[in-house]
């Protein structure tokens, strides 16, 4: 499309108005490629191979703190060796803990959010995730959303033998797994 408006606007240098059209499709265009990077950049997670889940979540809620402002301040409890849980794990774990986050503050208000990242390995080898916020919000509407979000939390914890709690606490939601 770049090359394309390049093309019109060279070939109509004698008609200003075609001219201007051409720039004008060169800088949306530009403005698409720009939000479209800006979108697609969080998605990806092949830093989470190059660094591991506990830096990649690191990374992930220092990004949050950044755009976030002051409110709500994201924290982040990580214990156990997290270096070593296979990848397609460790993707899941990552991926679940972004998406309750972002459910954390697109349906609510809270002023914190922390997650709990936490492996055991005796007697049994289990990963323990939590996202807590005092945002309000309610329990019982999040258990039965229909939304592709939790239905994809809900297909990964299952996908890994894990299970999922979401309850109430004192000021907002707690989601829990145990992988």
């Amino acid at each position: 499309t770049l090359a394309l408006a390049a093309l019109i606007e060279g070939d109509a240098a004698e008609r200003q108005e075609m001219v201007q059209d051409a720039r004008a499709i060169t800088k949306l265009q530009q403005r698409m490629i720009h939000t479209l990077r800006a979108t697609l950049t969080p998605l990806r997670a092949q830093h989470l191979e190059e660094i591991g889940l506990e830096a990649s979540l690191r990374q992930l809620f220092a990004d949050y703190n950044i755009h976030s402002g002051a409110r709500p301040v994201f924290r982040l409890d990580a214990s156990g060796r997290l270096a070593d849980i296979p990848k397609h794990v460790a993707l899941n774990v990552y991926r679940i803990a972004q998406e309750c986050l972002t459910n954390a503050v697109r349906h609510g208000s809270p002023t914190e959010v922390r997650l709990s990242v936490e492996r055991t390995e005796s007697p049994n080898e289990t990963i323990a995730l939590s996202v807590e916020d005092d945002g309000g919000g309610d329990a019982d509407t999040i258990n039965q959303s229909p939304g592709n979000g939790m239905l994809g939390i809900r297909e990964r914890i299952a996908s890994l033998g894990g299970s999922l709690f979401i309850g109430r606490t004192a000021a907002g939601v707690r989601v829990a797994a145990v992988i």
